[in-house]
């Protein structure tokens, strides 16, 4: 089923929408971060095979613009898209903060940086804010799956092809900075590629219109948005 925008009222709905989260997710995040501690530690024996490389911190930081660039790109010329990323954001990350509060974890992987290069410095102004907390299963990686997927399946992606392909080598880019940083575990890409795939799964088997969110967000008696 094509999703359309013919409803003003519609369109600033669902452009609220993910805005409004955001920010009770990061109140939410911001409240686990500071009251729940680790209890338990994330790592596998991979994770020693992988060297700390300090220019992954280029991607893994594109991973912001990406992210917030996708989902305007998205609104403005694929609705369909722009709601699967609605769905699929707001049920992952709420599941990956469930997480963290029942099961709270960290990792140990950070080791002192050697280099002063600009890269390696760059490392370092990230793990002042970043802490070594919450990391499993990976939001960054989450978050990636979930744009890539999108995007594979994006109409208005189909016919720009160079834009899909760069889209594309950036995920993967960014997926791999996640444990070149020493941001992550392995263990935590595995998990939040698993729970982007299998959101997938589950938001490709149910129908749009089936969703609670999609009713509560459709336009009053009388008005349509969907053909």
């Amino acid at each position: 089923m094509e999703v359309r925008w013919e409803n003003e009222q519609l369109r600033r709905r669902m452009l609220a929408l993910p805005v409004f989260y955001f920010f009770l997710y990061m109140l939410c995040f911001i409240l686990l971060e500071e009251y729940v501690h680790p209890r338990y530690w994330i790592s596998s024996d991979l994770d020693a095979y992988i060297p700390f490389c300090a220019p992954f911190i280029l991607p893994y930081l594109a991973w912001f613009p990406m992210v917030a660039g996708m989902f305007w790109y998205f609104y403005k010329k694929d609705p369909e898209s722009y709601l699967y990323l609605c769905r699929g954001m707001l049920l992952g990350l709420t599941i990956c903060l469930a997480i963290y509060a029942v099961f709270p974890n960290g990792q140990l992987l950070r080791r002192p940086i050697v280099g002063d290069d600009l890269f390696s410095e760059m490392v370092r102004l990230l793990r002042k804010t970043d802490t070594p907390t919450n990391v499993c299963p990976s939001i960054h990686v989450f978050v990636t799956v979930t744009v890539a997927l999108a995007a594979a399946r994006s109409r208005a992606m189909a016919r720009q092809r160079l834009l899909k392909g760069a889209l594309m080598v950036l995920c993967v880019l960014i997926c791999m900075s996640t444990v070149f940083l020493k941001q992550h575990s392995i263990v935590d890409v595995a998990l939040g590629t698993a729970l982007g795939l299998g959101l997938d799964l589950l938001l490709r088997q149910r129908r749009p219109e089936s969703w609670l969110l999609f009713r509560l967000l459709q336009p009053r008696k009388g008005r349509t948005a969907l053909d």
